[in-house]
């Protein structure tokens, strides 16, 4: 998952995660990526959305990295 100038990846193999994709906490729980919101701010982590609720990416050992504009 891509916005602005941030893509949406695994935590240690940085793979990017597609909206729709099954993701999974660090609890066990199984749930769908519905979206998200890349960091505002530098000391921001983001925000992943999955069925009424949000987020830390890192509770889905996810999280929001910078993309160069000319691989978007």
């Amino acid at each position: 998952m891509t916005k602005s100038n941030w893509t949406l990846v695994r935590e240690g193999t940085n793979i990017p995660v597609a909206i729709g994709e099954t993701i999974v906490s660090f609890r066990g729980l199984e749930t769908v990526l519905l979206g998200g919101s890349p960091p505002h701010k530098p000391s921001s982590s983001g925000k992943v959305w999955v069925e009424n609720a949000e987020y830390y990416p890192s509770v889905f050992n996810l999280k929001w990295v910078e993309t160069p504009i000319s691989q978007q």
